[in-house]
Order: structure tokens, then sequence, then C-alpha cells
């Protein structure tokens, strides 16, 4: 009897504790976070399944994904905000290559004998945006790291003439330059080259060690495809539109391409290696003549958008823009593993994105939410670059983007990263939201990285329109796991479902990035760009600025 009186006890206590335990796990709170849990599993697990292939741009398993993605918009109640009703933005992809026949680049220089340099041997072509047979031959210019930007101090081609000629160009950036700027004059040298115009672009290593490393994988970079989007009249689009020519010279050719100039390649090597050191320009003494053989090949996929409707009918028409890429990198060529699956890069990006969504339909903000599974992400922006090329509402009518990338998923992360918040009014609600879910706001934690302008909300950016991208931060163990997953997972078939995402930090990431959009989405103006910042000066000349507020 002693036993039975015992296990009753323990039996009563026990359903005791469990009663109490079920009230609390009951809690309406835990019921949302435990039905988003639910949601969010189940997305990244069809997404990143191998059945999907790695959903590569083009390719059966992306067009799956974007099907997949279509239906959950669906359910949600969005109504299609793609072009003419629909809920797909076709975008063509365009694969130029070098053709069988070759290409070859005669450096012929004013005293001297021609030089002729071969395609995968002494250079890499850069093949063009078109197919069809090039020849073209320009006198040459060293203009250094080939940077127009006198607002930021960099003035590379003062007191040069680069007009109907080929600009020889340090690779990069100077020595000791990072950060924000440095990623968009980067990106910029081709565009800064073409507008200057000049007709060609040749890059040079800066380095020793970029020179060798170029020289030893110069064969593999000329099996690369240069990659654009179509535009209605079937021309790959080029934003550095005058460049017929290109290419990137072992070490072997820029030696000899400055022998007999005002300097040798090893002396500016040697300059170019202090920190800041910046190269003054100089004609070279010959000319380049490129005979060029290319191909071209199109691929169609599409961007996959739905609509939240503002309930505000003065804001109505404003648009806040929330973007996750929804591609991968497909299947490897060979190996035991070779699905790409893209786990955390980017079916966690995009689970996130259709949770924060769903927030958003449940008590739908001001203004107008579009909300944009991108295509091509993973071929250089592609689908989000043609979306703000090619916007389906007026451009003018986009007032931010907000967008999420590869979010860190595998720790309970107490900080974010919003790239780009110090550039516009976006920063003081992005911070409000973090803080509301006892969350920091943390600086860039990777500035070499030049994180900016290697995500999708950069093609927005470039339209003028105030961006942000979303990231978990490197506080309480966010840098090892940050670095775990880019030492073993970045880009590898080991970005699966293996993955030990942490399920509680996905929910809460979803819920902040709601709140982020939700609050650009109600706030009394749109956002702007501050006064003197170099991406609103560049993108957005014209637009209204903001005092920048004070640091103090």
């Amino acid at each position: 009897m002693k036993r039975l009186v015992v296990s009753s006890l323990a039996l009563a206590l026990s359903l005791s504790l469990g009663a109490a335990d079920l009230a609390a796990a009951q809690s309406p709170a835990a019921i949302a976070d435990a039905a988003a849990e639910a949601r969010i599993r189940a997305d990244v697990a069809f997404l990143a399944d191998d059945a999907v292939e790695g959903r590569e741009a083009g390719e059966r398993g992306y067009d799956l994904a974007a099907l997949y993605v279509r239906t959950r918009m669906e359910a949600m109640g969005m109504v299609p905000g793609g072009p003419d009703g629909s809920w797909l933005q076709p975008v063509t992809v365009t694969a130029t290559r070098v053709a069988e026949q070759g290409a070859t680049v005669t450096f012929t220089p004013r005293r001297g004998q021609p030089v002729v340099w071969t395609h995968g041997r002494d250079l890499a072509v850069t093949p063009g945006r078109d197919a069809g047979h090039v020849v073209k031959s320009a006198p040459l210019v060293f203009v250094g790291y080939g940077l127009d930007a006198p607002e930021l101090g960099m003035d590379d081609y003062r007191g040069l003439d680069v007009r109907g000629k080929i600009v020889v160009v340090l690779s990069g950036t100077p020595t000791g330059m990072t950060g924000e700027n440095a990623a968009f004059l980067g990106d910029s040298k081709r565009r800064m080259a073409a507008a200057r115009g000049a007709v060609g672009f040749i890059t040079i290593a800066k380095s020793d060690a970029g020179m060798n490393a170029f020289s030893n994988g110069v064969a593999m970079a000329a099996r690369q495809a240069s990659r654009s989007w179509a535009t209605p009249e079937a021309a790959p689009y080029d934003e550095a539109d005058g460049l017929v020519v290109g290419g990137y010279l072992t070490g072997a050719a820029a030696d000899a391409l400055f022998a007999g100039a005002r300097r040798s390649y090893a002396q500016l090597r040697a300059e170019a290696a202090a920190p800041d050191a910046r190269p003054r320009g100089f004609r070279l003494n010959g000319t380049a003549a490129f005979d060029v053989h290319t191909t071209r090949e199109d691929i169609q996929s599409a961007n996959v958008i739905g609509l939240i409707s503002g309930s505000d009918p003065t804001v109505r028409d404003e648009v806040v823009m929330l973007t996750a890429h929804l591609d991968h990198l497909g299947l490897e060529e060979q190996g035991d593993d070779r699905v790409n699956n893209g786990a955390l890069d980017n079916a966690g990006g995009v689970s996130i994105m259709l949770e924060a969504a769903r927030s958003l339909m449940a008590d739908r903000p001001r203004r107008s939410v579009m909300v944009v599974a991108l295509t091509a992400e993973e071929m250089g922006l592609l689908g989000s670059e043609y979306l703000a090329e090619n916007p389906v509402v007026a451009a003018n009518r986009v007032v931010a983007n907000v967008n999420l990338d590869m979010p860190i998923l595998t720790y309970a992360f107490t900080d974010l990263v919003a790239f780009g918040s110090d550039h516009s009014t976006l920063g003081p609600l992005v911070d409000a939201a973090a803080r509301a879910d006892g969350l920091t706001l943390s600086p860039d934690p990777m500035p070499t990285q030049g994180v900016f302008t290697r995500s999708d909300h950069y093609s927005f950016v470039k339209a003028g329109v105030p961006s942000v991208m979303l990231a978990t931060g490197y506080a309480n163990g966010g840098e090892a796991a940050w670095g775990q997953f880019f030492q073993n997972g970045y880009h590898r078939p080991a970005d699966d479902l293996r993955m030990p995402f942490m399920w509680e930090s996905a929910v809460r990431f979803a819920r902040v990035n709601g709140a982020i959009a939700r609050s650009i989405a109600d706030a009394p103006e749109r956002p702007r760009w501050y006064a003197g910042d170099v991406f609103g000066n560049q993108f957005a000349p014209d637009a209204s600025k903001a005092p920048r507020p004070s640091t103090e």
C-alpha cells in the first residue's frame, strides 16, 4: 500500500506539474512562436531538399522552388505583384563566352616588335555582353586604380584623356582602404571608365601575390562566362556601355606592356604596396588590338512577386520592398554529394521573409509591401538588378528595400547588423525595432568583405532607393558561428539540412524583420538619404536629403 500511495502522490505531482507546464506552453505567445517555427522549418526543409537540386536559376529545381514560394504567398492572401497581374517577372539571363575560335590581343609597342597574347595563357579576355566577332585596336593609358570620385579624394583620371582609348587599371582599391566606400569604388570602376569615354578596360594585379594568383589561374578564369540580363530589345544590359573590349593580364604580359614606359610594372606594384599609395597614371607606349570571337547562351528564370496592399489610402501607392534571393548554385559536376542545397544561403532568408510577410498580412501596415523572391543573385545580382531597372511599379513609388541574405541561424543571436543603415533615415527605424525586441544594432563586423555591394539590396541602392541588408551579428557566439559557416558551409554542399539550425533564433529573426518592415511602412514620411552621403549623392542626387544625426 505504501508503495501505491507514494506512486499516487508522484503521479498527482507529475500531473500537476505537467498541467502547469502545459498551461505555460499554451500561452498565446508560445503558441504563435511554435507555429512560426513549424512554418519556417517546413519552408527550409522544402527549399533545401535534394529534390530542388540546389535551385540554380534557369533549372528545374529553381522553378519548383519558385512555384512553392508563389503558392505560399497566395495561401497567405497576398495578391500577384508581377507584370500583367502575374506572380512572376520573367528574367532572361545571358551568358557570353569566348568561342572555340578563341581570342588574341596583339600589343604593338611604339618601338619594338608586336607581341601576341592568347586568351587562356597570357590573359583572360572579358568576353563582352553579346555574341559575335569583335576587332578593336586603340592606344593604351595607365590610370592607376581607375577611381573617379573627387568627393572621396579619388581623382585618378586627372590630366588624362582616355577618350577612344583602352585604360589599364590596378586591381582593387588602394592598400588600407576598406569598408563600404572601398566596395562602392571597386564596383564602379568600369562604369567610371566608360563615362570618361574609354573603349576598353584591362586589369593588372596590384600586388605580387595577386599577380601570381592570377597567372596560375588564368586558364580557369578564361572559361568563365560574362553574365547579364536581356533588355526588352534582347540586348544584354551593361551599365558600362561603351567598353567594347577588356581582360585581365598575367604578370608576364603586364611586364611587357610597361616595358619602356615611364615606370615598370614592378615599380608600380612596389608603390601600390604602401598604405594609401595611389600611383599616378600616364600614357603607355603602344596600342592593343583585340580579336575576340564570342558565343551567347540565354536561360529563362523569374522573380516571384507578391503584394501586401497598404491600409492607408493616402500612402498605399508607396511601396516597401522586402527581398531575399531564392536561387543558389545548383549541382556540382562530380562528387558523392553534388547538391548545393543552400540551407542558410538562402533558403533560411526566403523562409524568414515569408514569415515576416505573414505578420504583415495579419495587420496590414499603412504603405504597401512588395515581397520578392529574387532569381540569379549567385550569377551577379541579376534578378534584383533587372527588377530595379524594370520596376513593376513606378520607380518613385519604391521608398525602401529590406533585403535578407544568408542569416546565420545556428546560435542565439543578441545583436543585428544592418548593412547600409548609416546612409539613410532607415538607420533609426531599424535600431528602434531591434531594441524593442531586446537586440542591439552593431556596425559592420567584416568591413574588408565589402558586403554592402555584394547582395541584392545594392541593386536598389544604385536605383536611388534607401536600402539595408539585415544579418545576425557577431555577439554571443556569432563571430564563431559565422567563421565556422564560411569555413565549412559557404557555397558548399555542406550547407544543407544538417546545419545546426537554432529554430528559436529563426523565429526571432523573422519577428524583428517583420517589425522593421512595418516600422518603415508605418513611418510618417518615406526614408531619405543623409545629406552628403556618397551613395545618396551618386545615385539619388536630386532626392530630398535628411540632416545626418549628431554622433555626440
